[in-house]
């Protein structure tokens, strides 16, 4: 059990998280330009999955970082202030075109949720990431069920079902006390449920 709960940690870290939810987004709908959709899916894994983990080796090598789960609070401060530049990247090449804006609030609130775990980390307070991006998914599906109107139950209780796999592999493995992932969990959902706002005004 131990081992399937630490594979299942590394499976849901949240720098894959936002090049997924991209994926099930450009291939949920339909779009009039197919070739547009896989050209900005590119530049979504390549500037939140693919920089980020080659930023990662590269602060491995200067023995800024011990493991990519990013133990301490002091070793999350450079990571994710690059993180959020290469979100505020995204946000303004990949969406210039003002299209797809529900993916373009969810973005927002990417960059949202981290810039406060950010400054959480440099006043030495550390938030479960990987329960931040769960809660930023939940916050996001709630979003296009409410607003979109697309029927999102199966992926709700299936990200909760997956929300309470994460919160047990990261205190199995003592990554979190429970209050650090509560706290991860609830800035990743209210920032995207903050945006949604924004997004419905966006629309109307």
């Amino acid at each position: 059990m131990g081992r399937i709960l630490r594979l299942w940690s590394f499976i849901v870290n949240p720098i894959f998280i936002p090049a997924l939810v991209s994926l099930w987004y450009f291939n949920y709908a339909d779009f009039y330009d197919p070739e547009q959709a896989r050209y900005k899916l590119y530049l979504i894994t390549l500037l939140t999955a693919a920089i980020p983990l080659l930023i990662y080796l590269i602060l491995k090598v200067l023995k800024l970082v011990r493991s990519v789960h990013l133990e301490t609070p002091r070793e999350r401060i450079i990571p994710l202030g690059i993180y959020a530049a290469l979100l505020i990247i995204l946000l303004r090449s990949v969406f210039s075109d003002f299209l797809h804006l529900s993916l373009y609030y969810f973005f927002l609130g990417v960059l949202a949720a981290t810039v406060v775990a950010g400054v959480l980390s440099i006043v030495r307070y550390k938030i479960s990431l990987h329960l931040m991006a769960m809660g930023g998914m939940l916050g996001f599906s709630l979003t296009m069920a409410i607003i979109a109107g697309i029927p999102m139950l199966y992926y709700i209780i299936g990200i909760i079902i997956a929300s309470g796999l994460t919160a047990s592999s990261r205190l199995y493995m003592k990554a979190h006390k429970g209050h650090e992932l509560n706290f991860g969990f609830l800035v990743g959902l209210v920032a995207q449920l903050s945006m949604a706002q924004y997004y419905l005004e966006a629309i109307t």
